[in-house]
């Protein structure tokens, strides 16, 4: 069953692999945030807009951790985005933004935050 799953839904599989793989305080993370999404009485876009403007750093990498797994890359730019609103002077922030819209296809745009990365680490 596990095989056809991983078949049929990789990018799911991949993301519940360490519970596949017996590493069950990972896994109980992920259902955490997952549980955070799936709240039915939860208006998507008002939740989005609350995370946001949360100054929660840990709710924001570990929703950007779920959000790239899944593949939404719009999302992780959000995410990505506000965390380096909150610190800037974060190298590994400013890199992640630079994925983030890297994933997008905006190549130029990205090059610009990792030369900034490389010029602040010299």
């Amino acid at each position: 069953a596990v095989v056809a799953h991983k078949e049929e839904n990789p990018l799911y599989y991949e993301y519940f692999r360490s519970f596949f793989a017996g590493n069950f305080g990972a896994c109980k993370a992920r259902i955490h945030m997952l549980e955070k999404c799936i709240n039915p009485d939860a208006d998507l876009q008002q939740m989005l807009m609350k995370m946001l403007a949360s100054e929660d750093e840990k709710l924001m990498l570990d929703m950007r951790r779920l959000v790239v797994e899944m593949g939404d890359y719009y999302l992780n730019e959000l995410l990505c985005r506000r965390l380096f609103e909150l610190d800037s002077d974060n190298l590994e922030y400013m890199d992640m933004l630079g994925l983030a819209v890297d994933y997008q296809g905006r190549y130029k745009e990205a090059e610009v935050f990792h030369h900034q990365c490389l010029a602040a680490r010299k």
